[in-house]
């Protein structure tokens, strides 16, 4: 089996590429390559192959001209997985059919599954579950244990919240709304793009630094569709941050999800009755119950899994 990706496109997806790969057991991941899209060409394909997030793959800046070549690669192998990381309904999820790839099964990265528009719905269609690997699961673990022993303090976070995304006049709206709602917060909106350098974007390291000194991460969609935004709940979680979704339309949709809120007035609400220490920990344990991600990759390469599981 190859992995392939983006390799200079989008730090995020290219770092969950890895992070997959390294998490896979020892016995696929024997049987595995990693590769960026620009070395695969240059090498004899397996019969499976796994793409992440073809909508990027396919914009590699270094890819060039070799974009016929690619296609025509991927339509000779017999298994073409496309992994998946876009919101089901959006234009960056259609750019994943884009150059009339026939994908043979489609993976979702997240938590849940979604209804795929009709003409995808003859798709083998599986939901990863996850996206935390053994090592970042352990982590995790001890970071809830420790608020049972040592429940930590928020105010020792020195930045109230963070808001990070791509700008919409929604988004700078919301942001306003955070301002009034407790003032002296971090907020980066930036132009739509790939996180690459230069892009104006937190680089890992960067966002990193934010979540470690910020109580809550909070975002708003910049679509309309529900979607729950996995890897924002996985970045909080791994730096001891409260992930917050504020969402008016869908937030009854995920209400099994932790840290969904139709307003800041309900996440207010949640943090005065409930408190920040056992919201973060009822989070911890809500991404202690997913599987890990090698495991659950594994299980669907198998055939371990059903085909579909939409959510609502």
């Amino acid at each position: 089996m190859d992995i392939i990706y983006s390799h200079t496109n989008n730090w995020y997806h290219a770092d969950f590429a890895r992070r997959l790969y390294a998490d896979l057991p020892e016995a696929l991941r024997a049987q595995t390559r990693l590769c960026n899209v620009v070395a695969w060409l240059d090498d004899t394909p397996h019969d499976h192959v796994v793409v992440v997030n073809w909508e990027e793959v396919v914009r590699e800046p270094q890819l060039g001209r070799g974009v016929t070549d690619l296609c025509a690669r991927l339509a000779d192998i017999p298994r073409r997985t496309l992994l998946s990381a876009e919101c089901v309904g959006t234009e960056w999820f259609e750019k994943q059919f884009a150059e009339g790839i026939a994908w043979t099964e489609l993976i979702e990265v997240g938590w849940f599954g979604y209804p795929l528009p009709e003409r995808y719905r003859g798709l083998p269609y599986h939901v990863l579950g996850t996206v935390a690997t053994r090592a970042e699961q352990e982590a995790m673990e001890r970071r809830r244990a420790a608020l049972d022993e040592t429940p930590d303090d928020p105010a020792a976070r020195p930045i109230p919240w963070a808001f990070v995304g791509m700008r919409t006049p929604a988004r700078v709206a919301f942001a306003h709304e955070l301002v009034h709602w407790r003032p002296g917060g971090f907020v980066l909106l930036t132009d739509a793009g790939p996180a690459r350098p230069g892009s104006g974007r937190l680089t890992e390291a960067g966002l990193a630094r934010v979540l470690r000194r910020t109580p809550l991460y909070i975002w708003r969609a910049q679509h309309p569709f529900p979607y729950f935004e996995t890897f924002r709940v996985h970045d909080a979680l791994r730096h001891g941050a409260l992930p917050v979704k504020i969402d008016p339309d869908h937030a009854a949709h995920f209400s099994g999800a932790p840290g969904v809120f139709p307003s800041l007035k309900a996440l207010a609400a949640a943090l005065e009755s409930q408190g920040w220490t056992a919201l973060l920990r009822a989070a911890y344990e809500a991404a202690l119950a997913r599987p890990t991600l090698g495991a659950a990759f594994a299980a669907i390469a198998s055939g371990g899994t059903p085909n579909s599981h939409a959510h609502g």
